[in-house]
């Protein structure tokens, strides 16, 4: 087989795994993240203030609801205000006790997480991932992406209950699925 042909191959190959996405039922890694979360962010997710580091699995929350965002990204700041909402109807919600909410800088250092956080008026606890090692273990979704998941015993990973790539079309649709997904066992 010639050179072009091989490669070629190799690319045809390859895209399938490129566009692999998350179902419900996967199970992500429980990464460490490491980050300094702001004042009264340590109490909302039942962490040990001043923790430099945590695993998203420490949460004390029956599920959690991860935002993957981009200062960068356009639509991610055509939505923050429908998330700030949506963020408040869970903390208000009987519902939202048992589920915590963060957001994940995929790309972006704490300056521009907080510079994300001033401009926007995010309330949400939002950890900066520079070099992309928790976007990694996100499976390099595209921003914004949302996932329910479900702290598996044991430190044994991260279960995805729903994942939404791209902006929701319906905050009130987008609220309930998420209530949904985060109710099933």
């Amino acid at each position: 087989m010639n050179r072009l042909a091989t490669a070629l191959l190799l690319i045809l190959l390859a895209v399938p795994a490129l566009a692999a996405k998350p179902q419900p039922g996967d199970v992500l890694p429980d990464q460490v993240v490491k980050a300094q979360l702001q004042p009264g962010e340590s109490a909302y997710l039942g962490l040990p203030e001043g923790a430099k580091s945590f695993r998203l699995s420490q949460i004390k929350a029956e599920a959690l609801l991860v935002e993957v965002f981009s200062m960068y990204c356009p639509r991610c700041q055509a939505e923050a205000p429908a998330v700030n909402r949506v963020f408040e109807r869970l903390k208000a919600s009987p519902q939202g006790q048992k589920l915590k909410f963060v957001a994940l800088g995929a790309g972006n250092s704490a300056f521009e997480v907080d510079f994300f956080r001033k401009k926007y008026q995010a309330a949400m606890p939002m950890i900066p991932d520079a070099d992309y090692v928790l976007h990694k273990t996100f499976m390099n979704v595209g921003t914004p992406s949302y996932f329910v998941l479900r702290p598996l015993p044991g430190g044994k990973g991260l279960k995805v209950l729903y994942f939404h790539e791209g902006q929701f079309e319906n905050e009130q649709t987008f609220f309930d699925e998420v209530l949904r997904a985060a109710a099933q066992r």
